[in-house]
C-alpha cells in the first residue's frame, strides 16, 4: 500500500494544479503530460496514475466549494484532509487567484457556440456522485469571495446563449434524428416569448408528440460543476414529473456537452438549501 502523501508533496502538486487551472480558464494551451513529468521527481517516485488521481482529488475539493476545476481531471472524492488543507492554504496566500479569473473567456463566454454536432453526439451521462470525504470545518473554508455558481445563475447573457443553443439543438434533434419536422417547427423558446415565470425555458416534444418541458442550465466549466435551481423550477419539476427535463450544458465556451436530468430534481440531484426567505408573522 502506498504511503500517504506528505505535506511537502501536497504543496507541490496543489501549486502545479493551480498553474494548469489558470491556463485552462484563460483559454491557454498546456500539456498535462509535461506537468506530470516535471512533478514526478518531486513526489517520492509516485506513479503517473497516483499523480493523476491526486489531481482528480483536487478537482473534488474545488467542486465541494463551488469553485472552477480542471475539466480534464474528473473529480474523485475520498481524499486526505491534508489535501483540502493544502488547497485552502494556497488560496489564503493567493486570495486574488479566483477573483482575477472571474471574467475569463472560459467562465464568461462572449458569444454563442456554433456546432454542427448532432444531439446524440453531444449527449453525455450525468456525473457520478462523489464519494464522501471528511470535510474540514475552518474559517478559511470561505476565503474565496466569488460565488461562481451564483455568477452562472445571474449571468443573463450566458443563460440566453445557452437557451438559444438548446432551442437550435432541439429543432435539429426533431428534424434530423426523430424525422419529425412538423414538431421541430413547434419548438418554443418559452422564456423568451412568455417570460421566466413558467419554471422551464423551452417547450419541445418527444418523438411521439408528447411534451418535453426543458429548463436549461449553462456553464463554461466542466460537467461536475454545481448549479442553482429556484424553488419555482423545483416545484415545476415535481408537478410535471417525466415531462420535465433539465438540460445541463457544460464546457459551453469550448467544446459543449450536454446531460439531461428527467423528472423531479429532488430525486435526480442532491439539493442544498443555500437561501431562505425570512418574514414576520
Amino acid at each position: 500500500m502506498a504511503d500517504d502523501w506528505t505535506r511537502d508533496e501536497v504543496e507541490v502538486i496543489v501549486g502545479d494544479y493551480f498553474e494548469m487551472l489558470h491556463k485552462e480558464l484563460m483559454g491557454e494551451q498546456y500539456s498535462k503530460t509535461a506537468h506530470r513529468q516535471r512533478l514526478a521527481p518531486q513526489l517520492n517516485n509516485r506513479s503517473d496514475g497516483s499523480i493523476e488521481f491526486k489531481h482528480a482529488n483536487i478537482s473534488a475539493v474545488l467542486v465541494g466549494f463551488g469553485l472552477p476545476y480542471i475539466d480534464g481531471y474528473k473529480p474523485r472524492g475520498n481524499y486526505q484532509q491534508l489535501l483540502e488543507q493544502g488547497v485552502l492554504e494556497f488560496l489564503s496566500v493567493r486570495p486574488d487567484f479566483f477573483p482575477g479569473l472571474a471574467n475569463s473567456p472560459v467562465i464568461n463566454p462572449a458569444r454563442a457556440v456554433v456546432t454542427n454536432q448532432s444531439f446524440s453526439t453531444l449527449l453525455d451521462a450525468p456525473p457520478e456522485r462523489l464519494e464522501a470525504s471528511a470535510r474540514l470545518w475552518t474559517p478559511n473554508a470561505r476565503i474565496v469571495k466569488v460565488d461562481f455558481v451564483r455568477r452562472d445563475a445571474e449571468n443573463r447573457r450566458l443563460g440566453r446563449l445557452g437557451e438559444e443553443f438548446v432551442v437550435d439543438l432541439e429543432r435539429r434533434r426533431l428534424h434530423d434524428e426523430a424525422r419529425r419536422p412538423d414538431l421541430a417547427k413547434k419548438v418554443e423558446w418559452t422564456a423568451d416569448v412568455k417570460g421566466d415565470g413558467a419554471g422551464y425555458d423551452i417547450t419541445s416534444f418527444d418523438e411521439d408528440g408528447s411534451p418535453r418541458y426543458i429548463e436549461v442550465k449553462t456553464t463554461g466549466l466542466g460537467k461536475a460543476f454545481p448549479f442553482y435551481v429556484s424553488s419555482n423550477e423545483l416545484h415545476c419539476s415535481e408537478a410535471l414529473r417525466d415531462d420535465f427535463h433539465l438540460y445541463r450544458v457544460f464546457r459551453f465556451s469550448r467544446e459543449p456537452g450536454l446531460f439531461i436530468l428527467t423528472g423531479a430534481l429532488s430525486h435526480t440531484c442532491a439539493l442544498d438549501p443555500v437561501q431562505f426567505q425570512a418574514r414576520f408573522e
